[in-house]
C-alpha cells in the first residue's frame, strides 16, 4: 500500500488500483479521494455509464474507498487506415491494440504474404479499447511501475541456443578482397543447428536467394517496425505469410550462398534501416 500520498498522489495510486478484466467489463477499487467523475475520466466512459451497471449509485454520484465498482466495456468501432512509408502490419497492429491475426483477419489477402504498399487501405476491425498503461509513481526514490497484465516481452532472443561466437560482425570487412558492408553478424554453429525467432511476427521471406548470396534464407516483421533475417540456411521450416511466435524454429543452420563455413547470418533492420544485432542485448 502507499502511504503518505496526498494531492495529485491520489490520482497515480487510483490509476494502480485493481482493474480485473472480464468478458464484458472491468472491475475498479475505490481508492481515498476517488470521485465517480474522475473514475469516469480515466476509464474513457460518463459517470451514467458507470452509475447504470452499478445498482448502489443510482440516484447519486458518490462513492466510498474500498467499493470495488463494474465499469462498463468501452468498444471502439471498425474503421480503415492508410498505409503509410515505413509502416508493416504489425506496426499498424499495434497503433490499434489488435493482435496481428486479428489484423488479418479483417484484411484476408495479406494472409499470404501478399507485399504491403504505401497508401493501401486496410479494414480496422471494431475491438474493445484497453485502459490505458498505469503512470509510473515515485515511491521512496524507486520509480514503481505498474506490471502489464499481457505477460508478453519485447525482448530478443539469441537465435542459435548454446552458440556465441561470432566469425563477422556488423559493419566494414574484406571478404574475397573485396570491401564491403556486413548487415549482420555471423554465428558459428554446426550445420542443422535449429535456427529460433528472435521474437513473434511474420514471416515476410521464406526461400532460396542465391541471386544476392543469402542462399536459403527466412525474413520476419515484428512489432515496431523491427525485421530480421536469417541467412545461409540448411532448411527452412516456415512459410511465407505464417505468424510465428519468439522462439520457434524458422530454419536450420546451413551454408548456402555465398558462404565461408557453416553459420548463421544474422541481420537485424528498423524498418529496412540496418542495425547491429548485437547492441540489441
Amino acid at each position: 500500500m502507499l502511504r503518505g500520498v496526498s494531492g495529485t498522489g491520489r490520482v497515480c495510486a487510483a490509476l494502480l488500483a485493481l482493474l480485473v478484466a472480464t468478458a464484458d467489463a472491468s472491475s475498479y477499487r475505490v481508492q481515498p479521494g476517488d470521485t465517480l467523475s474522475g473514475i469516469a475520466a480515466r476509464a474513457g466512459v460518463s459517470a451514467a455509464q458507470i452509475r447504470a451497471v452499478n445498482a448502489r449509485l443510482r440516484g447519486t454520484d458518490q462513492v466510498q474507498a474500498g467499493w470495488v465498482l463494474t465499469l462498463p466495456d468501452r468498444t471502439l468501432p471498425a474503421g480503415t487506415h492508410t498505409v503509410k512509408n515505413g509502416e508493416n502490419l504489425s506496426v499498424i497492429a499495434a497503433r490499434y491494440g489488435l493482435s496481428l491475426g486479428a489484423l488479418l483477419s479483417a484484411n484476408p489477402a495479406y494472409r499470404d504474404g501478399k507485399a504491403l504498399w504505401t497508401g493501401a487501405r486496410l479494414t480496422i476491425p471494431g475491438r474493445s479499447a484497453a485502459p490505458a498503461a498505469a503512470p509510473a509513481v515515485r515511491r521512496g526514490g524507486a520509480t514503481v511501475r505498474a506490471a502489464s497484465s499481457s505477460g508478453s516481452s519485447g525482448g530478443w532472443l539469441w537465435p542459435v541456443a548454446g552458440y556465441h561466437g561470432v566469425s563477422s560482425g556488423y559493419g566494414p570487412r574484406v571478404l574475397d578482397g573485396v570491401r564491403e558492408d556486413h548487415l549482420g553478424v555471423d554465428i558459428v554453429a554446426p550445420v542443422g543447428t535449429p535456427v529460433r525467432a528472435a521474437r513473434s511476427g511474420r514471416v515476410l521471406e521464406s526461400r532460396p536467394d542465391f541471386d544476392r548470396g543469402w542462399g536459403w534464407t527466412v525474413v520476419l516483421e515484428h512489432p515496431d517496425g523491427w525485421i530480421t533475417r536469417y541467412a545461409h540456411l540448411s532448411a527452412n521450416l516456415v512459410q511465407k505469410g505464417e505468424l510465428v511466435v519468439r522462439g520457434q524454429p524458422v530454419g536450420r543452420v546451413g551454408n548456402t550462398g555465398r558462404s565461408t563455413g557453416p553459420h548463421l547470418h544474422f541481420g537485424t533492420y528498423l524498418r529496412w534501416d540496418p542495425r547491429d544485432p548485437l547492441s540489441l542485448y
